[in-house]
C-alpha cells in the first residue's frame, strides 16, 4: 500500500496534467474560432467592398445609358420642353375643329374628296391641295426645328387631316347592293382616325425629319461662328 504523501503527490500531478490539457485545448479552440471569425470578417468586408464597386460601376454605366440613349429618345419622341409639347398637344383641338368648320362651309366632304383624288391620281390636279400640303409639311417642320418631338409633331399634323375628314359625318355614302346610308358619328370618328393616321403621319415624318435637319444646320452653323458648345439632341 501506498504511502499517503506518495498518493497526493501522484493526484497533484495528475490533476495538474489535466488542467494543463485543458487550457491547451481551450487556448486552441479559443485561436480557432479566432481565425475563423477573423476569416469571416475579411470574406465580409471584401464581398462589401465588391458590391460597392459594382453598384458603382452599374450607376456610372446606368449613367452613361441615359445620357447616350435614354435622353436623346426621350427628346425625338416627346420633345426638348415639356411645357412646348403640352402646348402643341392642346392646339390639336382648335386645328382640328378650324379645319371641320373650314371643309364643311366652304368645300364640303364631296368636293373635298373629289379634289383629293384628281390631284392623288393626276386626272384633275389642284394647286390647293398641293398648298395644304406643303402646309403641312410646314407645320411639321417648325414644330420639330423648335422643340423636336415626334408624337407632339405627328399631332399637330394630324389634327387639321382629322378635322377635314371628320366632315363625312353626316353625308350620304353609297353601299353594297346600290343602297346609302347616313354616315353617323362614331363611324366619321373611326374613318377620320384612319385617315389622319394614313396621311397625317407620313406628313409628320417628313416634316419632323426636315425640321431636325434644320436645326442641326443652324447648331453647326453658330458652333463655326462662335465658341464650340456640345451638339443638342434629336
Amino acid at each position: 500500500m501506498r504511502p499517503p504523501q506518495f498518493a497526493l503527490r501522484s493526484s497533484c500531478t495528475a490533476a495538474l496534467a489535466r488542467c494543463r490539457t485543458a487550457v491547451s485545448w481551450i487556448t486552441e479552440a479559443a485561436r480557432r474560432a479566432t481565425t475563423w471569425v477573423w476569416t469571416i470578417l475579411l470574406g465580409v468586408t471584401a464581398r462589401l467592398r465588391s458590391h460597392a464597386g459594382l453598384d458603382t460601376a452599374r450607376d456610372a454605366l446606368g449613367a452613361s445609358l441615359r445620357g447616350a440613349v435614354v435622353e436623346p429618345l426621350r427628346y425625338a419622341l416627346f420633345g426638348r420642353r415639356a411645357a412646348v409639347s403640352l402646348l402643341v398637344c392642346l392646339l390639336t383641338l382648335p386645328l382640328a375643329l378650324g379645319s371641320a368648320w373650314w371643309v364643311d362651309t366652304t368645300l364640303g366632304y364631296a368636293t373635298l374628296v373629289e379634289l383629293v383624288t384628281g390631284t392623288w391620281y393626276g386626272t384633275n390636279p389642284e394647286s390647293g391641295v398641293f398648298l395644304a400640303a406643303a402646309a403641312l409639311v410646314g407645320l411639321g417642320t417648325v414644330s420639330a426645328a423648335l422643340n423636336s418631338g415626334l408624337v407632339p409633331t405627328s399631332a399637330l399634323v394630324v389634327a387639321p387631316v382629322f378635322g377635314a375628314a371628320l366632315t363625312r359625318y353626316g353625308t350620304t355614302v353609297p353601299t353594297y347592293g346600290g343602297r346609302t346610308t347616313v354616315v353617323s358619328l362614331p363611324e366619321a370618328v373611326a374613318y377620320a382616325a384612319s385617315v389622319g393616321v394614313a396621311v397625317g403621319v407620313p406628313i409628320a415624318v417628313g416634316g419632323f425629319l426636315l425640321g431636325v435637319a434644320l436645326r442641326r444646320a443652324g447648331v453647326v452653323l453658330a458652333d463655326a461662328g462662335g465658341p464650340s458648345r456640345p451638339a443638342e439632341q434629336a
